[in-house]
């Protein structure tokens, strides 16, 4: 089974730019896929790690509540771009890869990802194949505007710092 995390983004993401700077960074990462079919990260052999579907729009805030239940969504502010980022669990830096991915895209457009921080995310969706699937503490700098609460730990809610983020 995969480990899903969700990063619900401010603004809608190019996920290819975000995952070419992981690359860029150092990650020894291939991206393949793509629309119309889940853009698809895999290490230096070749294994596929991490599924990212394309971004959803979400505009009502009882959807984030009933997906991901009310005390998360309260802290959520609609509208967001909903991408769900799933790591194959038979690799054991798939989580790890999926994780820096969900807090790059939170980092670069404001948000947050469930679970936040979480270390051991239950099990939810789809189990990897050597073909693929279908389709670090944080994740929860804010957005300007309000709506997203800063760094783990931070109860004031700290305004994101990278830069500003616009609707």
């Amino acid at each position: 089974m995969s480990t899903d995390l969700v990063a619900l983004v401010r603004r809608r993401p190019d996920v290819h730019a975000i995952a070419d700077g992981l690359i860029a960074m150092g990650e020894p990462l291939e991206l393949r896929g793509g629309e119309p079919d889940s853009t698809r990260l895999h290490d230096g052999e070749g294994r596929l790690l991490v599924s990212i579907e394309d971004a959803v729009q979400v505009s009502v805030q009882g959807e984030i509540g009933r997906l991901l239940g009310a005390e998360f969504a309260a802290r959520v502010m609609t509208p967001v771009w909903w991408v769900d980022v799933r790591a194959v669990a038979d690799v054991p830096e798939a989580l790890r890869v999926a994780r820096t991915f969900a807090d790059s895209l939170v980092h670069w457009l404001g948000g947050m990802v469930y679970p936040e921080g979480a270390a051991d995310a239950p099990a939810r969706s789809w189990k990897a194949t050597g073909q693929g699937g279908p389709g670090t503490e944080g994740g929860t700098a804010g957005g300007a505007g309000g709506g997203f609460p800063g760094p783990a730990g931070d109860p004031g809610g700290a305004a994101y710092q990278g830069g500003v983020i616009g609707g």
